[in-house]
């Protein structure tokens, strides 16, 4: 049985690409939208959960509840803010890493 695991590096300059067929190469926008992404569908199906076992209301949170369209919509655009946050966060932390590694590319 193949073991279908990848690896996932990141390119820095002045190293040589990996050679093995399975390694994906993600830049750092790269890597920042996918955390940006996972830190949305955490905080949507948390909402989700939050408004289908009644902690919503218990805080004071009104989530449409009998119409499972709009309380998606809802869990959906309260999901946005943490999501930004993570965005801009990780590619902060990101650039910052790529200044301290290469100081040469500052403006």
């Amino acid at each position: 049985m193949a073991d279908d695991n990848k690896v996932v590096m990141t390119e820095r300059k002045g190293e040589e690409s990996p050679k093995y067929p399975d390694v994906v190469i993600l830049t750092w926008w790269q890597q920042a939208l996918i955390r940006g992404a996972r830190v949305y569908l955490q905080s949507l199906v948390g909402f989700l959960l939050a408004a289908g076992t009644g902690a919503a209301a218990a805080v004071g949170v009104n989530l449409p509840i009998g119409d499972f369209g709009k309380l998606l919509l809802s869990a959906g655009s309260m999901a946005v803010a943490p999501a930004v946050i993570s965005l801009i966060q990780n590619s902060i932390e990101m650039l910052t890493k790529l200044d301290s590694s290469s100081p040469q590319l500052r403006a």
